[in-house]
């Protein structure tokens, strides 16, 4: 339980993201797959990450802007070819197999 990482797809994404921030010294990292309303908290811990599907964009103010990026260690990566549905159920092995190598990227 010392290192626990949340991940959550679209609305899961947003609930990950709303943990992160209410409870910040209880998670290690947290990861989004695609979430749209939950803004990401401007903190440093837990670490955050976010992978976005090429078709939708997130509510005004959810991403952070590149600076505030690099001044909280968070990481928004958009992933050309993949869907928002191919994040989850939807999605090809394909698709899955490279939202699966960012993931573990982020975790190592």
């Amino acid at each position: 339980w010392r290192k626990l990482i949340l991940i959550g797809h679209s609305n899961g994404g947003d609930m990950v993201m709303l943990f992160a921030a209410r409870h910040p010294l209880l998670v290690d990292k947290a990861i989004s797959l695609d979430h749209r309303r939950m803004k990401m908290p401007r903190i440093r811990k837990p670490r955050l990450y976010t992978l976005r599907g090429c078709d939708y964009e997130a509510d005004e103010g959810v991403l952070p802007g590149i600076k505030e990026q690099e001044e909280f260690h968070m990481r928004v990566v958009k992933l050309e070819g993949v869907t928002h549905s191919g994040m989850g159920g939807g999605g090809t092995e394909k698709q899955h197999e490279l939202v699966n190598r960012f993931v573990l990227e982020f975790i190592k």
